[in-house]
């Protein structure tokens, strides 16, 4: 009898009842005591009282509570997304009133601690995201291209951009089988968190429509909208949780505000390039190989929720604390704070941030092969290369006609872009975790090297299994990335660079760049998977370079073991030039020799 009532009760929970029982599992799993304790401060001091006495949270105060800067324009679409994330983990069912047990769910989400307690971390956490960040068109939910939700007992009206009521028919033309969803497709979710709770029957008890009566619709984001929330990102990607956004307005003003549209855009043309709706298949391909770590920067924003301001643990709260260093000790024409924070989308941000050190800038110690070997060579760590150029047509110099006859004639057209961007500018880059050194006849490099390009779009090209042409640094024939070192005769100039399928190659007077991507593939950097742009096809670029930046990931130690190589190879030279000689010179010759010192690519005069 006791058994029968327990079952009956289970099989009448709502997803309300189901929402309230993970809510309280997701407080005793996620949050300390003194965690819990602060963040219920916080909610109750700022709340709002609707008429039924329920404490709420209003986009206001969510705005002012964050800090979120006007500059950007992202406070509505952050709280809209928040509204819908306060459903989990029934997110179809969202925007919802951000109440208390509401808010737990969304920091829950926002800091990824859900994962935690669900049972194989919730699924896929893209798809979350996907579905937080988007809106759905499907009939009766969509007026005039508004997405009408009831919030706090009143309609809001969430507004998309003019000129997108018509693209409903776009989207279900563009759209793959994988982007069409059913009204069940909260299912992985959902199910993950019944099995938490070990309620996993009510929902095999739930009945559901059959499948040809499903209704279908397709989940979409707003590249304008998405650029925003890009920025924003951007701006918070090397926030700590007690860190006041507004004390850091040189982010995302003046001139920087410029920075950060463009590499807000460069990431959201790896989605869309025309402008056109973007849907799960291009933002899973690009997020999930080229931006690991885009929503990492949630975490410390939504962690602010647990820290109250009227809870001072310090016993002196005059003590001022010693300012922390800043994030990038130098700056560079292309490493900018903006670009370094670009970069922690795709590495880690505890690798970058402070542990960058300037060892090579072209426009300021030469575009020489000589200055760069001096500069780099010795750094017994890894480091990420920039390069930075602009589009060419026809050669027009003599050298410029000298490097494109050692290439192939140009059979590939430049990538797509975007129609906006029209500047014409090229921003590549590649991580090297082992030191450089002089390629003779093997290109050195690991699998973890990273080619990638920043602008105008942001992918990564990992390494494949295809070929170990990694990389290769030769006085006579410049810098190679994917593609092996052309045959090099003693004192004569390259007559043919040998392209990878996917590869970077800089001239031996790093004046002059060709990227070239090769669907075919098979070369040492896997080929692009993006579906935008014809990103997927052949393309080539071809460019003079304006700036090459090379940067040492690492702290003190690295810099001091750099230092005492050069102060060795300093003091040996020094030895080396003060041998003194016999008078045999084929003898006096081959010591030389020996030592390195003439023969070989060396110039070392007669004796």
């Amino acid at each position: 009898m006791g058994q029968s009532q327990s079952d009956e009760s289970r099989r009448s929970l709502s997803p309300d009842d189901l929402r309230h029982r993970l809510t309280c599992r997701l407080q005793k799993r996620s949050f300390t005591d003194l965690e819990l304790y602060s963040f219920r401060d916080v909610f109750t001091s700022l709340a709002n009282t609707s008429n039924d006495g329920t404490l709420y949270w209003s986009e206001d105060t969510f705005t002012r509570f964050l800090e979120l800067p006007d500059a950007l324009d992202v406070a509505s679409l952050l709280y809209h997304a928040t509204s819908v994330a306060a459903g989990f983990p029934f997110l179809s069912d969202g925007p919802g009133i951000l109440e208390w047990e509401a808010i737990v769910r969304v920091v829950c989400v926002f800091t990824g601690r859900y994962r935690g307690v669900l049972r194989k971390g919730g699924g896929d956490a893209m798809r979350v995201w996907f579905r937080i960040l988007a809106v759905h068109d499907r009939g009766g939910d969509e007026v005039n291209g508004n997405i009408i939700g009831e919030v706090n007992g009143e309609e809001r009206d969430t507004e998309q951009p003019p000129g997108k009521e018509d693209d409903d028919d776009d989207v279900f033309q563009i759209a793959d089988p994988e982007d069409m969803e059913d009204e069940n497709d909260d299912d992985e979710l959902a199910l993950a968190a019944l099995e938490a709770l070990d309620a996993i029957e009510v929902f095999k008890l739930a009945e559901k429509p059959a499948a040809a009566a499903r209704q279908k619709y397709v989940r979409r984001l707003d590249p304008e909208n998405l650029t925003k929330l890009v920025m924003l990102l951007l701006v918070i990607a090397p926030l700590d949780p007690q860190e006041s956004l507004a004390t850091y307005v040189e982010r995302y003003s003046g001139d920087v505000l410029v920075d950060l549209r463009r590499a807000a855009e460069s990431i959201v043309r790896s989605m869309s390039t025309d402008g056109k709706p973007i849907l799960w298949t291009g933002f899973s391909r690009s997020v999930k190989r080229s931006l690991p770590h885009l929503f990492d920067g949630f975490t410390p924003l939504y962690d602010h929720f647990l820290f109250s301001k009227r809870l001072n643990m310090n016993k002196d709260p005059t003590l001022d604390l010693p300012l922390a260093p800043p994030l990038l000790q130098h700056h560079g024409e292309i490493l900018t704070p903006t670009l370094l924070n670009q970069l922690s989308f795709f590495f880690k941000g505890t690798t970058l941030y402070r542990r960058l050190r300037k060892l090579y800038i072209g426009s300021d110690d030469g575009f020489s092969m000589g200055m760069f070997e001096q500069k780099v060579f010795k750094w017994r760590a890894p480091t990420i290369l920039l390069v930075s150029g602009s589009r060419t047509g026809p050669p027009s110099t003599s050298r410029e006609k000298s490097f494109s006859d050692t290439l192939s004639p140009k059979r590939y057209p430049d990538s797509i872009v975007d129609p906006g961007d029209t500047d014409g500018t090229l921003t590549f880059g590649v991580y090297v975790d082992v030191m450089w050194k002089i390629t003779h006849k093997e290109c050195f490099g690991t699998p973890t090297t990273k080619l990638f390009q920043l602008h105008p779009i942001h992918e990564v090209f990992e390494t494949s299994k295809s070929h170990s042409d990694y990389i290769y640094w030769n006085k006579s024939a410049g810098i190679g990335f994917g593609a092996p070192l052309p045959r090099i005769k003693s004192g004569d100039p390259v007559l043919h660079m040998n392209l990878g399928a996917v590869s970077l190659i800089l001239d031996e007077s790093l004046e002059f760049g060709v990227f070239t991507h090769s669907s075919s593939g098979g070369g040492a950097y896997h080929t692009s998977d993006l579906n935008v742009g014809g990103r997927n096809e052949d393309w080539q670029e071809r460019f003079t370079i304006d700036e090459i930046e090379v940067w040492g990931v690492g702290g003190e130690e690295e810099a001091k073991e750099q230092a005492r190589q050069w102060a060795w190879d300093e003091a040996e030279a020094m030895r080396r030039r003060n041998v003194q000689l016999g008078d045999d010179v084929e003898a006096n010759r081959a010591l030389l020799e020996m030592a390195g010192i003439i023969g070989g690519n060396r110039s070392g005069g007669s004796v």
